[in-house]
This record gives structure tokens, C-alpha cells and sequence, in this order.
């Protein structure tokens, strides 16, 4: 009998998150380079095969690595270059053709040097959300960079990337568009400059809601694979989008309201979004003839290591096993806490865990 948390997998909603995002960028003429932290699962992967995915996208050397093992040989590592890498997209080169974020000159020499075949370049682009990449004001500093990537023996100059974080803090379809304008002119300003180059949005809200992708290649979501509570209060899909859930013991009912679960940190990280003044880090929910139905103000308002705190707790929500469904509120943070997924048709299916 199973007596720790467990991440459970609906492949069905699962598959079906793939096939309306990869038709949709068929129907736009839109490459889809899906970003695969969110799932790390090389038999995940193969679904997107079923429909034509042949690139992907990765956040590390080691990930890469990973699918690497399964054939996956068009690979942008879509994490700004530092030196510690070069060893292994060496190894990495021998098997895939790379797509790099550099946003320095001396790194575009140092691994026209270092790797011996070719290899191409992103510059990542920052529109104004202030994570990383080289700002949309800096147009010398990008023509410079452009030109010395053009200049070496085996770099190739591929595009510009952008990924709006700004999006993730929008409250329904219409905040998610008028957030994402700013990337959108940016890289539409850039295209008008560089015909050639290839223009790339990361976001999934954006590639959820968007229809008008006029100016934009390349799309490269990672999190709408499953979707979680987040991306529902952003407005990029509905519950019954969700993909991924924990199912985590009861433990001990501590007030009229508050119940503890062995479910902490540990199983959901501490990533939580604010609902009516509270913090939830989960929300609970049932699975009714017509799908998935939170239930409302029931959700994880505590974690600390191993233990979580429900709120609002209702008796209905424990099943017949003494489990509690819960949502989690950033699918990718609590999916890498796994090493398999339960699906909900009795499989295990294997994954990686760490970037």
C-alpha cells in the first residue's frame, strides 16, 4: 500500500495538451520547439514525436544529455552560456545539432575555439521583465554581437528569443495579451532590422492564448504539457487541463478547519500564488462525472519540510484510501520532486529529477 505522496499523471489530458498546442502551431505556421523541464520524462517525450516534434528545448547540459540518449538530436539549451558548459557540449555536439543563448562577444570566440563543429546562436532579448539577455535598447550592443557570431568559424547567427515572465502575474486572456505586447513589438522591431533572423516566445501563457503570432517563428512552451492551478487563475486553460496532481495521506485533523497531510516542501515546493488574502501552495479537489472541480477555499495554506497545512477542510475530500487530491500551483517545480509518475491507468512512467 502506498503511504508517501504520489504524483499522478492523467495522460489523456496530458496527450491531449500536446496535440492542441502542436496543431496550433501548424495552423499558424509556427515552428514548436516544446521546452521539455516541465515533464524530464524521456517516454513523455515520445509523444510529441506523434506529432512531428523533432526539437526541442532544455534548460541544462544534463538534461540534454538525457534525451540525448533517446535520439533527440536538435536541441536548444535555452539557458544563458557560461564557461562551465564547454566540456559538455563537446560530448553534447557529437550527437545533436545546438542552439545556444550567448549574449557576449568574447563568449561567441571563446567556443568558435573550444567546439569544432558548427553551432547555432540565440540572443536572448530582455523586453523589460529582468531576468536575463541583452536589453531591446541596446541595438548597437546587438548589432556587434550579431556580427561577430556571423564572423565565426562555426557560429551561426539564429535569432532572437524572448521569454515574457511578465505574463505568469496576468488575471485572464485579455491581461495575458496586453502584457505580452511589449515582448511581442520587440521582437517585431527586431525582425523589421534582421529579416533573417529567427523571432522565439517562451511563455506558455502566451502560446495558450495568443492567435495573432504575426512577426513570431518559433514557440517554445514547457508548462501547458500539464498545466497546473497557476496557469488556471492566469487564464491559459481550465481545471480540466491539468494533467498533473499529488495525492498526499491525511494525517491529523488539528481545528475544525485545518487538517495536517504528509505533503510539505519537499512534494510541491514553496511556489504558492495569493487567493482572497491567503497563500495557497495547493488546491484540493474531487473528480466529478464531468471532470476535475476544485473545491473552493480548500487548499495547502502551510508547508514546511514534509508537513502541509489544509485549510477549509472538508470530510468529502478524502477518498476511500485516506488521500487528498491536491493541484499544485507550479507544475514544473513539483514534478522535478519525483523520480516516476503514477498514471491514473495503474502505469509507472520513469523521469529525471534536477536540472
Amino acid at each position: 500500500m502506498v503511504h508517501s505522496p504520489i504524483l499522478l499523471l492523467d495522460k489523456i489530458r496530458c496527450r491531449n495538451n500536446i496535440k492542441r498546442i502542436a496543431y496550433k502551431a501548424e495552423k499558424l505556421g509556427l515552428s514548436f520547439r516544446p521546452h521539455f523541464k516541465t515533464h524530464q520524462s524521456i517516454e513523455i517525450g515520445r509523444w510529441f514525436r506523434e506529432f512531428g516534434i523533432n526539437g526541442i528545448t532544455v534548460s541544462s547540459i544534463g538534461m540534454a544529455k538525457y534525451f540525448v540518449q533517446d535520439d533527440w538530436d536538435d536541441i536548444t539549451i535555452a539557458f544563458p552560456f557560461y564557461h562551465g558548459m564547454i566540456d559538455g557540449l563537446k560530448d553534447l555536439q557529437e550527437k545533436a545539432q545546438l542552439r545556444l543563448f550567448l549574449n557576449r562577444e568574447g563568449d561567441v570566440s571563446l567556443l568558435n575555439n573550444e567546439l569544432k563543429k558548427s553551432f547555432k546562436i540565440y540572443i536572448e532579448i530582455d523586453a523589460g521583465y529582468g531576468r536575463s539577455g541583452i536589453s531591446i535598447t541596446e541595438k548597437e550592443k546587438i548589432k556587434n554581437l550579431i556580427s561577430v557570431i556571423k564572423n565565426g568559424k562555426n557560429s551561426e547567427f539564429h535569432g532572437f528569443y524572448i521569454h515574457d515572465g511578465g505574463t505568469y502575474k496576468a488575471h485572464g486572456k485579455s491581461e495575458i495579451k496586453e502584457k505580452v505586447k511589449q515582448s511581442l513589438s520587440a521582437l517585431r522591431e527586431l525582425k523589421k532590422l534582421y529579416p533573417e533572423a529567427k523571432t522565439s516566445l517562451g511563455d506558455t501563457p502566451s502560446a495558450s492564448v495568443l492567435e495573432d503570432f504575426d512577426g513570431i517563428d518559433e514557440i517554445t512552451p514547457g508548462n501547458l504539457v500539464f498545466y497546473d492551478w497557476m496557469q488556471v487563475q492566469i487564464g491559459s486553460c481550465n481545471p480540466n487541463d491539468v494533467a498533473v496532481s499529488v495525492k498526499v495521506p491525511f494525517s491529523q485533523r488539528i481545528s475544525k478547519n485545518k487538517v495536517i497531510v504528509h505533503g510539505g516542501a519537499v512534494h510541491f515546493s514553496k511556489d504558492y500564488i495569493e487567493q482572497n488574502g491567503y497563500k495557497n501552495y495547493g488546491q484540493a479537489f474531487k473528480i466529478e462525472e464531468n471532470g476535475i472541480v476544485p473545491f473552493d477555499g480548500v487548499m495547502l495554506s502551510g508547508l514546511s519540510q514534509e508537513h502541509g497545512t489544509l485549510s477549509g477542510f472538508d470530510p468529502k475530500i478524502v477518498d476511500e484510501n485516506n488521500f487528498i487530491s491536491i493541484l499544485p500551483i507550479h507544475s514544473c517545480l513539483t514534478v522535478n520532486l519525483y523520480n516516476c509518475y503514477h498514471t491514473t491507468e495503474g502505469e509507472i512512467i520513469q523521469k529525471r529529477t534536477l536540472s
